[in-house]
């Protein structure tokens, strides 16, 4: 019953509700969790290009280099040159240098083959005849690589296809080490982002291989792209090519570690704010674990974070601590996505390759939505590269 007053009546919540009704008006919200699966479809779908024309190729022998931006779905290639071999019954090796990418993988991947990261297995091979490597010794891993190298190739580690993916990271002598498990007409991939390479490895020589190079990003936010499309070289451009085209780049700054805190605490407000939950929240530290401040916090304000302990379970993965929020390292999360990304503790002198490199590889970890929580004198640098202002 509305009021019998005009006035009252026309101001009233009923009168609204029936105004609204009257005029089919209707009041939606928006559910973040729906947009996130619907933005892993369209990504997944849109990205699949790449796998297959790549695929469709027809050559021998079948060498194929792939260079590929971030988020341009070498992942996706991967994953269906593994399942193709595992469906014709013969086997794949998928080889990287990130634990977690290959913990990824494998999760993704069908059964069947062997997946690992180069030094896992390196380990494995010597593990096999009997031989098991000291990692008390400083030279550890390259003794490791050299006992590995000195083995005899059974058929028991003779695959028909080999993957390299992370190929920036890698060696010659690593490139050699894991082509020499391939049978003589097997199908070899090699995928690599220049950009993602953080570890300044020279380029890896490939001669008579066939090439294709991607520069389009279906993974991160067009704002994403935008930005980093100020401080990338060149010769290493990144198109825009995702679907999203989100809200822009939230810069949070900080001048000391009670400001990091805060501004970290803050940038993970803005993402519960806009709807996402705290498993769709990665915080990425621009630092290495051992140099970072963020990883030594068990909570932070009223976040507790959910980090990796440094150990693995009986079965081989990882341990991670108890908490809400996942923090990891850009290297560790380099190869991996989060639908909400802060990345934090950003803090540099001079905005150099080697800075634009690990700048990279943290900005296109974010599907959706990205904060940077940044040193001020950093920001200042960003900025006067063309990068979005401060709040």
């Amino acid at each position: 019953v509305l009021p019998p007053g005009e006035a009252d009546a026309a101001r009233s919540t009923e009168a609204q509700k029936v105004h609204r009704f009257l005029c089919d008006v209707i009041q939606l919200e928006t559910d973040v969790s729906a947009l996130i699966g619907r933005a892993r479809n369209m990504v997944g779908r849109i990205s699949g290009g790449l796998a297959h024309w790549a695929r469709q190729l027809d050559f021998a022998p079948f060498h194929l280099r792939v260079t590929g931006t971030a988020g341009s779905g070498k992942t996706q290639l991967a994953l269906a040159e593994f399942r193709a071999t595992l469906d014709s019954g013969r086997r794949p090796l998928y080889l990287c240098f990130n634990r977690p990418l290959a913990d990824h993988f494998r999760a993704i991947a069908p059964e069947g083959g062997l997946i690992a990261t180069f030094h896992a297995f390196c380990q494995q091979r010597l593990r096999a005849a009997g031989r098991a490597p000291d990692f008390s010794l400083p030279d550890a891993f390259d003794r490791l690589i050299a006992d590995a190298a000195q083995l005899p190739v059974d058929e028991a580690y003779r695959f028909d296809t080999v993957i390299v993916d992370e190929g920036q990271d890698f060696s010659e002598a690593w490139r050699d080490l894991a082509f020499r498990h391939a049978r003589e007409d097997a199908r070899l991939i090699w995928l690599e982002d220049p950009m993602q390479n953080l570890y300044a490895r020279a380029p890896v020589p490939l001669p008579g291989w066939v090439g294709i190079r991607s520069f389009a990003n279906f993974r991160c936010p067009r704002s994403v792209v935008r930005m980093l499309q100020t401080i990338l070289p060149v010769d290493m451009p990144i198109e825009a090519a995702s679907p999203i085209d989100a809200s822009e780049v939230e810069i949070l700054t900080y001048r000391d570690d009670t400001t990091l805190l805060q501004a970290l605490k803050e940038g993970i407000r803005l993402c519960y704010s806009e709807g996402f939950r705290k498993e769709d929240v990665a915080v990425v530290t621009y630092s290495g674990r051992n140099n970072s401040r963020l990883l030594a916090y068990d909570r932070i304000g009223p976040h507790t974070m959910r980090r990796f302990t440094g150990e693995y379970d009986l079965l081989g993965a990882p341990v991670f601590s108890e908490g809400d929020v996942l923090i990891e390292s850009v290297y560790r999360f380099k190869g991996q996505s989060a639908p909400a990304v802060v990345f934090a503790e950003i803090d540099f002198d001079t905005l150099d390759e080697k800075v634009v490199r690990k700048f990279f590889v943290g900005a296109t970890r974010a599907m959706m939505k990205l904060v940077l929580v940044i040193s001020e004198r950093s920001a200042q640098a960003l900025i006067a590269r063309g990068g979005p202002a401060t709040e």
